[in-house]
Formats: C-alpha cells, sequence, structure tokens
C-alpha cells in the first residue's frame, strides 16, 4: 500500500510540473511568452494570435483616440506610428487620420503631422494628394500658403535615393503647383508685396537690379528675369513695368531629405534636389551666396585645375557659399549626377545641371542660404 500511495504522489507531482513548467519553456525561464511569428500574407491573423490586450494595442488605440480628439501630439505622431503597425490596427489609424483631415486643407495638413513620415505609406501619399486637389480649388493667393506647408513637411525628415515613391510623390506635387505659382509668384501683375519700376531708355536688367540692390533690395538681373517671365532678358521695352520683389529671399537646405528650397518672403518658389558632403560632413549653418562663377576653375589640395579638364568636378556653374568659419562651400553641378540625393561629396552641394544653371541664375547675391538637419517630429 505505501509503495501504491508513494507512485501516486510521484504522478502527481510529474503532472503539476508539465502543467507548470512543461507546456512553455520560456515562461518557466523567466522570459516573456512566445508571440507567433506571424503571417506575411496575412498579417491581421497573425496579430489576432497575440494577447488580447498588448502594449502595442494599447498605444495604438491611444494614438487612434487622440487622432479622432484632433489632439496636436497624437496628430504630429500619426503617420509615423502608421509605419510601425500592420492590419486592422493599421487601417483604424489610417481611417481616423483621413477621418481628422476632412475636407479643409489646414486640417488636412495638421493631420499629416510635423514631418514627411506620411511619404512613406500609402495612406499618407493619398491624404498628400487630397491637400493638393485641395488647395488647387482655392483661390492662387491661398493655394500659395497650402503648397509651401506641404512641401515643407516634405523637406523635413529622411528621404533616401531608395525611397523611390516618395520621391515621385514630391515631384509630384512640385509639378502641381506651378500653376499657383505662375499666377501669383511669376505674375507680373500680381504686385502683393512688390515694387514696381518703368524700364527706362537705355536701361537695362543688370542696371535695374544695381540700383535696387542699394535700396537693400537683393536682387539680381536672373531675379528679376524670372519673376517677370523674360526669356531674353537683353530684349526690354522701354516703360515696360517691371515687378521688383521687396520681400527677402532665402534658401533652405534640408539634409535628411535631399532637398533645398528657395523662398520668396514664407512663400517657396524653387525646390531642387541636392547631394551634400559625405559622412554628414555638410555643415549645419547660415551662409551668404557669394561669388558666383560661371565655367569655374577648380582650386584643390593646392593645385588649380581649369574649366574643361577631366579631373575638374565643378561643372559650368558654381555658387560659393561664405561663411567666417567654414570656407570652400558652395554649390555646383556634377558629372556624377546618380550622386545627387547622397552623401557623396567633400562638403559642397551637388546638383543636376538644369538645377545649378537655374539656381546660379535666379538666387540674388548676399541672401542666405540656412542648411538644416531637421528629422521627422513627432513620436512612434
Amino acid at each position: 500500500m505505501r509503495r501504491l500511495v508513494l507512485a501516486l504522489v510521484a504522478m502527481a507531482a510529474v503532472y503539476f510540473l508539465w502543467q507548470r513548467w512543461g507546456s512553455n519553456p520560456v515562461e518557466a525561464a523567466g522570459d516573456e511568452p512566445l508571440q507567433p511569428a506571424g503571417n506575411a500574407a496575412n498579417p491581421s491573423a497573425a496579430a489576432s494570435l497575440t494577447t488580447p490586450v498588448s502594449a502595442v494595442g494599447e498605444a495604438s488605440k491611444r494614438v487612434v483616440d487622440g487622432v479622432a480628439a484632433k489632439a496636436p501630439e497624437a496628430l504630429a505622431a500619426g503617420y509615423r506610428r502608421l509605419l510601425d503597425l500592420r492590419g486592422a490596427e493599421a487601417e483604424e489609424l489610417a481611417r481616423a487620420l483621413t477621418a481628422a483631415g476632412g475636407d479643409d486643407p489646414a486640417a488636412m495638413l495638421a493631420a499629416l503631422g510635423h514631418g514627411n513620415a506620411f511619404l512613406h505609406s500609402a495612406a499618407g501619399c493619398e491624404a498628400a494628394r487630397r491637400v493638393v486637389k485641395a488647395a488647387q480649388a482655392l483661390p492662387a493667393d491661398q493655394a500659395v500658403g497650402v503648397f509651401t506647408t506641404l512641401v515643407e513637411l516634405a523637406m523635413r525628415g529622411s528621404i533616401e535615393k531608395a525611397d523611390t515613391g516618395a520621391v515621385a510623390l514630391v515631384d509630384e506635387i512640385w509639378a502641381a503647383y506651378q500653376s499657383s505659382l505662375i499666377r501669383t509668384v511669376f505674375n507680373p501683375e500680381h504686385l502683393a508685396g512688390a515694387r514696381t519700376h518703368p524700364v527706362q531708355p537705355g536701361e537695362s536688367l543688370d542696371r535695374i537690379a544695381a540700383a535696387f540692390r542699394k535700396t537693400g533690395i537683393k536682387v539680381d538681373a536672373y531675379t528679376l528675369a524670372a519673376f517677370n517671365r523674360i526669356s531674353d532678358p537683353t530684349k526690354l521695352r522701354q516703360k515696360q513695368l517691371l515687378k521688383v520683389p521687396a520681400q527677402p529671399i532665402k534658401t533652405v537646405v534640408e539634409k535628411r531629405s535631399f532637398l533645398m528650397a528657395m523662398y520668396l518672403g514664407d512663400v517657396i518658389f524653387r525646390l531642387y534636389w541636392v547631394g551634400h558632403g559625405k559622412d554628414d560632413g555638410t555643415p549645419e549653418t547660415t551662409f551668404k551666396i557669394g561669388l558666383k562663377q560661371e565655367r569655374p576653375d577648380w582650386h584643390f589640395d593646392g593645385r588649380v585645375i581649369p574649366y574643361g579638364h577631366p579631373e575638374n568636378i565643378l561643372g559650368a556653374y558654381f555658387v560659393k557659399f561664405e561663411h567666417a568659419s567654414f570656407q570652400g562651400y558652395g554649390a555646383h553641378g556634377t558629372p556624377e549626377p546618380e550622386s545627387v540625393g547622397t552623401m557623396a561629396s567633400r562638403g559642397c552641394l551637388r546638383m543636376r545641371d538644369d538645377d545649378i544653371r537655374d539656381f546660379f541664375r535666379v538666387v540674388p547675391r548676399d541672401t542666405e542660404v540656412q542648411v538644416r538637419a531637421t528629422s521627422n517630429v513627432g513620436s512612434r
């Protein structure tokens, strides 16, 4: 009898141990329970196998609730958070972001957040296209404000060369913006924030620009040509009324997105893709536009490499960036156009041929160039 009792006790102990540890060796070791590996074809199915109340689920619900309430911090995090979600959670957050945007352009922009995370999801790209459509329905004066904000958001945060969808959407937004710019900034009869000048006998755009520079309005000849849609600066008409932009012009470079924008006051009127310094070597500071050189020689390592020499990497144009501490920087063309959108230079900005030609002509001397490295704002 004693042996029978001992055997029953031993069997009970084995069963208890199997129930406690054998069914889940990970829990027995004191770690978190294993979660299902997931199903690539159906991520929502995998999500349904996880514990009902997970940290991810709770965080997602908080963001969804905040977006629904249009809380600024939740909207700022919305599209960044969306990048971490799959399946039903992603769909729910995407619906909430769409609803928060509604039909009002200002609300749509707020729902995009504070950076360019929206460029990296299908829902975010569709939201940006809705902003474009809404802007195009506005009067041109209002549309330029909406487009400028949308472009600024697109500039803030990472865009790698491999992010072909994001690159294509930025180009799409910029193309859609052009009609509003033509009706305002580049319309000689749209004089808000501008002065006028009737062309006198014997005057040239260079002479007119020099006269206005003396008054503190920093423009160059081709700046005036761009704002007045003058294709041939040598063919001015006597008494032709020129529009002279009186608001300050500046250039902003966002290193993380490889985008450079030119502003007139608060409005972006030019946008270029650029490359910059290897190992993030382009300094983040404020320069001023200095000497603009056509067919430049390259001064490198104690040598002067003339324009046209195979070793001269500057291309046909060089725009010098002046600074008290950082010397030798500027913007120029490149024989390696594939390096635009990457960190590959010795610190200067590399630009495509058509872009550096346009920048060289339009950007006025002595105006600011702000180089930034803005990351997406908003927590995941």
